[in-house]
């Protein structure tokens, strides 16, 4: 299942549930540059954090620890992801789908043998201006990929990722927070 973090009510209810059934269902989340929820609010997208999928709050509900994967992506990215669901599947949704669509191309390019379910939260009525009408500027998805990193201190824009492995949140991000 990939989906964006948010409050961790959607995503991480979800797999919640489906787990009790099968323990393997993977969780990748998908987190813009800029929010604290995953550790990247030391990295500013100059175009906009992707709302419905970080925060800039830290919500005490995200449990890090149902997530195997991170991936944190740009808006163009996010953008380029929302073109291509829409071209692809005729899936006309926002940018957090879109991002959460990048995210598990990714992810089945990995995982092959899997099923991917991707939890598009978002319609894409209010992004006609600020995302459709720019479609000229979608990257190839195809050529895409992100930077792996071992540690969300080496995250790098446009794009990251990060097996999570169902992790705890670490306490100096708490600390830091508060």
């Amino acid at each position: 299942m990939v989906g964006g973090v948010g409050s961790g009510a959607s995503t991480g209810g979800l797999v919640a549930r489906l787990r009790r059934t099968d323990p393997s269902v993977r969780l990748v989340g998908v987190q813009p540059f800029g929010s604290v929820t995953f550790g990247s609010q030391d990295h500013h997208d100059p175009e906009t954090i992707i709302a419905g999928i970080g925060s800039s709050i830290v919500f005490d509900n995200v449990r890090h620890d149902l997530y195997d994967a991170i991936h944190w992506m740009d808006f163009r990215h996010a953008l380029s992801g929302a073109v291509a669901l829409l071209r692809e599947h005729a899936v006309f949704a926002g940018l957090s789908s879109g991002a959460a669509y990048l995210a598990a191309t990714d992810d089945v390019r990995r995982h092959r043998d899997r099923l991917h379910l991707i939890i598009a939260a978002d319609t894409g009525h209010r992004y006609v201006e600020r995302v459709f009408a720019r479609h000229a500027e979608a990257l190839d998805i195809a050529s895409l990929g992100p930077v792996e990193v071992a540690d969300p201190a080496r995250m790098s824009m446009p794009w990251s990722a990060m097996a999570w492995n169902r992790g705890a949140c670490p306490a100096h991000w708490k600390e830091r927070a508060a």
